[in-house]
Parts: C-alpha cells; structure tokens; sequence
C-alpha cells in the first residue's frame, strides 16, 4: 500500500525572501526536512508540490514524485489544504488510492527523533483521522474577545496550581509531523474528528523559520 508525505514548498515568501532555500548547517531547510521523511519506515513516497524550480530539480534527484504548482495555488492567499488536495489527486490519479497520508512544513527543521513514525504507530489500525506533533506546556492562555476583553482558555480552575499539577495545554504542530487519513485530504481538510497527538516539551522543537531572527536562533543551535 502506498502512503505518501507531502511535503509544500512555495517560492515565494514574503518576510524571509526564499527561506525554504536558506541554509542551516550544510544543508538547506529543504533538504534536511526530506532526510528526516526519508528515513521513515511507514513513508512509501516523497510527494514534492512546487512553483520552484529548484525545489522540484532537487526532490528529483532524491527521487520524490514531484508536482508542479500552477499559479492558482502558488499565492500567499491559498491555504495548505487546497494544495494539499491538488497534491493527493495527481499522485493517486497514478498510484491509486492511498489510506493514510503524512505531512511536514519545510521551515520547521528540528524534530524530536521519530516523532513522524510515531504519529504512523498512533493512528494505523486505530480509531483516530489523525495525528499530530504537539507542544505541551503548562501555561496560562487568553484570547481577545468581540468586546477586545481577554478571556482565559487555561481551566479556570488550575490558574493557582503550582505547574507540576495543572492540565496541560497543547500546541497544534502539524508542521513537524502530522499523519491522517488521505480521505481527509481529498475533501480539502488536514484534521479529522478523532485526533490524537504525540507530545514533546522540547522547546529546541518550537523554531518556525520565517523571519529572520528564527534563522538566526535556528543557525545558533546547529553550531
């Protein structure tokens, strides 16, 4: 059976010019983010969606099925999902049909080890749609109300709770490692009704490269 890992990749970026090309180390954001898929032991398939030409150059040479983006789904404007269904319909229209389908976003480079395998381990043969990598932490969290007032999201009841005792809250990271069922793909959804997560506490793992300070934390902690 096949099951693809998609990985998106947009040429242009606006805050950080080309950041999917940028370097950390040796190797640019691009290609770390498909040595860590590669060496999944669920992953069947690479599945590259560009507008760059770059990008889909190198993901041939690592032998990953690559997609041209049109430039209807090239914009800033355009969400994960529609590219994320384009992507399916070309790769099953060859391969046929696939039941469950990863995911990871290039600007998210440091991942806990195995975490996407352990998202493949959660759902196969389970009662979950979906698994994702999620930051837990013991924090107190708000939100700007239609009033513009701050209303708590923590569990009221857990606000004067030393840390060690209250609920935790937890982080949607579905960049570092998500893996759902591909019927969910093909509806133009990443998320199903049955969710479960593999935590981490890491804060190292939190890096989102899309500025240019992020570059710089991130080239921080390789050296």
């Amino acid at each position: 059976m096949k099951i693809p890992c998609f990985i998106l990749c947009r040429k242009k970026s606006k805050a950080l010019k080309n950041k999917n090309k940028l370097k950390l180390g040796k190797k640019t954001l691009f290609e770390i983010t498909l040595d860590y898929v590669k060496k999944s032991k669920y992953i069947t398939d690479i599945v590259v969606s560009s507008d760059d030409d770059f990008i889909l150059k190198k993901a041939k040479k690592k032998n990953c099925f690559i997609i041209n983006r049109p430039k209807h789904l090239s914009s800033d404007k355009v969400t994960s999902e529609d590219v994320l269904k384009h992507a399916i319909k070309i790769f099953e229209s060859k391969f046929g049909k696939s039941k469950y389908s990863g995911y990871v976003q290039v600007t998210e480079p440091f991942r806990p080890k195995n975490i996407l395998d352990d998202c493949f381990k959660k759902i196969i043969n389970s009662k979950y749609d979906s698994c994702f990598a999620a930051y837990t932490t013991h924090k107190n969290y708000w939100v700007l109300n239609k009033k513009n007032f701050l209303t708590r999201l923590t569990n009221p009841k857990d606000r004067k709770k030393p840390r060690q005792y209250k609920k935790p809250v937890l982080r949607e990271d579905t960049g570092i490692a998500l893996v759902t069922k591909s019927d969910l793909l093909r509806k133009g959804e990443r998320i199903g009704k049955k969710v479960a997560c593999i935590v981490y506490d890491n804060p190292k793992y939190n890096i989102d490269i899309n500025r240019l300070e992020d570059l710089q934390i991130a080239r921080k902690i390789i050296n």
